[in-house]
């Protein structure tokens, strides 16, 4: 049977994330995208405009569809649990294709300023979960902040500093050592009642 057009399109994206995770966004040719899918390249961009809008598109659908697996994995745990969750997922304990992917749009973004736009709709994104999660703590009496915002940034930027790091250079003993760091933070700043913080 034929593919339909919406198939046939869902085919080019997920044939190109393929090789995003395999080789890396910027060493993805047009050649190959074609050869895995067996279409002309004509074909392609009958779906797609340019390269660039179809490594946009490709990177969006793969990165939303991680976020909303990770939003499947927690969805009615406790806020701690859910929170814990969300902080393994950002530190690799290993190098793999899944962070490289990540990296490439990093990139890309410090170039290109619709790779910059994507990478920041992605941050944001991850840190409304995180706020997400952090408001649904304190609804249950687990954390107390008296500025949750504040929170949520600065706990997003040690996480996504760990991240950075382990994705250079992973190790166990780095990796350990970031989840205490962190640990330690959300136990100082969300953790502790807030009559014992101000004292």
């Amino acid at each position: 049977m034929k593919e339909t057009a919406e198939e046939l399109r869902a085919n080019i994206l997920s044939s190109a994330i393929a090789l995003f995770i395999e080789k890396g966004v910027e060493k993805v040719t047009t050649r190959e995208l074609t050869e895995r899918v067996g279409i002309s390249r004509s074909h392609i961009y009958h779906y797609f405009r340019d390269w660039q809008t179809l490594c946009l598109e490709a990177l969006t659908v793969y990165m939303q569809a991680d976020l909303d697996n990770l939003k499947a994995r927690v969805a009615g745990l406790p806020a701690r649990e859910q929170l814990r969750l969300l902080i393994n997922n950002y530190l690799p304990e290993v190098q793999d294709a899944v962070w490289q992917l990540y990296g490439s749009l990093w990139q890309l973004a410090v170039h290109n300023e619709d790779y910059a736009a994507l990478a920041r709709l992605m941050v944001d994104r991850w840190q409304q979960l995180m706020a997400d999660i952090i408001a649904a703590g304190i609804d249950e009496g687990m954390f107390s902040s008296r500025d949750p915002a504040r929170i949520t940034r600065q706990l997003g930027a040690i996480v996504n500093g760990y991240s950075d790091l382990l994705i250079v250079e992973p190790s166990a003993s780095a990796r350990q050592q970031a989840m205490e760091d962190i640990d330690a933070f959300i136990a100082q700043v969300l953790l502790t009642p807030p009559a014992a913080a101000s004292r």
